[in-house]
């Protein structure tokens, strides 16, 4: 028995999320994780199961998501097999998922249960008009949101809390104390050639990223948190709302759940033994 690891990106545009589906619907999207288990089986004639890092939803992004998979009839070259997966993957066109690094791990290995924090962001692309190329990952805002507001807002959720306002109405019951490390909102403008043709624009044009790291997340919940901080960028709240929120625990005070096309899945730390980057 031999096993492995796998770093992979993917656009989650055209899949149904990372988990496959029990009852596909016919006809509907694909999952991340039966796209790549279906191209691991025709490279090696298994039938491994893959699993992931954590489970993003429809339309989420990974630049990094990480997952294990075990082969039990042949050890396989990781080069060999991270180029085979490639080749399939990038066909027909165009490429939505590749794997950036593969290699192979002890057998004590989790993706899941062995990851010690993970990174998502939140892109907001701000702007007097939506840039069609960033649009399908990002959200295009198009007032100029108030940036240190949202960095005081968000500099609340540092620490350990219960999350369970933010996470999805329906989400299984379970723990919901979380711990975020570190959490950030930033600026990153652009250059757009077309704003002399918009006069009544006065802000910047650019990306606002919320960064947000974390021993662990519910589902949903970075979306939330994002949602509630655009109401924070552009005026309707003040930043103090956060801890409302976290005192109160209501569900109801939580902005709107912030589309999933903008969020990115960007890293997954594990403990150095394993010498996972």
């Amino acid at each position: 028995m031999w096993k492995y690891v796998a770093v992979v990106s993917y656009v989650g545009t055209d899949f149904c999320g990372w988990q496959r589906q029990k009852t596909p619907a016919s006809g509907g999207a694909p999952s991340v994780q039966a796209t790549l288990e279906q191209a691991l089986s025709k490279i090696t004639g298994e039938h491994p199961s893959i699993v992931g890092s954590g489970r993003t939803d429809s339309g989420v992004h990974a630049l990094a998501q990480v997952a294990h998979f075990v082969l039990k009839e042949k050890e396989w070259s990781p080069r060999v097999l991270m180029q085979g997966l490639n080749s399939l993957l990038s066909r027909p066109g165009p490429v939505r998922i590749q794997i950036r690094s593969l290699k192979g791990v002890p057998i004590d290995f989790h993706a899941q249960r062995s990851a010690t924090k993970k990174q998502y962001s939140y892109y907001f692309q701000q702007g007097p008009c939506a840039l069609p190329h960033l649009e399908p990952v990002s959200w295009w805002i198009r007032k100029s949101l108030n940036i240190p507001a949202m960095q005081e807002a968000v500099s609340i959720l540092i620490g350990e809390h219960d999350f369970k306002p933010f996470q999805a109405s329906g989400a299984r019951p379970g723990p919901t104390v979380r711990r975020i490390l570190e959490a950030e909102v930033s600026f990153e403008s652009l250059s757009f050639p077309g704003r002399s043709l918009t006069p009544d624009w006065s802000g910047e044009v650019g990306f606002v990223r919320v960064r947000v790291l974390g021993t662990g997340f519910l589902k949903q919940m970075v979306r939330g948190i994002a949602g509630t901080l655009l109401q924070v960028g552009d005026g309707r709240r003040e930043a103090s709302c956060m801890q409302t929120i976290l005192d109160s625990g209501r569900r109801d005070l939580v902005g709107p759940t912030a589309p999933a096309r903008a969020l990115w899945l960007e890293r997954v730390w594990y403990p150095p033994e394993f010498e996972i980057g």
